[in-house]
């Protein structure tokens, strides 16, 4: 089971309400992660999602503007609420009517963690690319003060799957996101994926 019954535990307390996504580097696909987990929570789970984008990009006003949103407030679609950074800009975490909410942090690693760190299911994104692979160092540097993490993951975006024994090091699950050109309506693959990574 995804989600604790509410009877059973406090609403601020539900198994994986809060789920937080942040990059180690700018571009390495964070939003279209973030966007598609809100998806796969709304169509295949039936959950009323909400995501806030916590970053300076816009990217998620400019997919709510390509969705039909009129205006940058929150804009429902498919049950999914996607509220863009110039109206969610809070350093806490809020307290609304939802399922689950979903938090796109960017990749501005240090604000970042620090409401990473609020949420229920951790999840860092990065990539394969052997050029960015000093970006694990930031990663390497603060797990090495934790233990095992059993909530977070880490997701290598368009990663080669062959190479993740390299990187499992970390003290967390280390998944290789699978290719998704469309977020907004994941694949049976992405959403086998998510199942998987994610409370598997």
């Amino acid at each position: 089971m995804i989600f604790k019954s509410k009877s059973n535990s406090p609403k601020s307390y539900l198994n994986g309400r809060r789920i937080g996504v942040l990059g180690l580097s700018p571009r390495c696909g964070t939003t279209h992660i973030a966007v598609a987990i809100s998806n796969y929570l709304s169509e295949a789970e039936k959950k009323r999602v909400t995501l806030f984008e916590r970053n300076r990009n816009d990217d998620i006003q400019k997919l709510t503007a390509k969705l039909g949103a009129k205006d940058t407030g929150p804009f429902t679609y498919h049950r999914v609420t996607y509220v863009p950074s110039p109206v969610y800009s809070s350093e806490t975490i809020p307290d609304i009517e939802a399922d689950c909410m979903v938090f796109d942090l960017g990749s501005d690693f240090r604000s970042g963690m620090r409401h990473l760190l609020l949420c229920d299911i951790k999840i860092i994104v990065g990539t394969d690319a052997v050029w960015r692979e000093e970006e694990y160092e930031k990663l390497t540097a603060f797990t090495s003060n934790y233990g095992t993490l059993s909530s977070w993951r880490l997701f290598i975006n368009l990663g080669d799957t062959k190479r993740l024994k390299e990187k499992d090091r970390y003290g967390m699950t280390v998944c290789c996101f699978p290719y998704e050109p469309d977020p907004v309506y994941p694949g049976k693959d992405t959403e086998n994926f998510l199942k998987e990574a994610i409370y598997g």
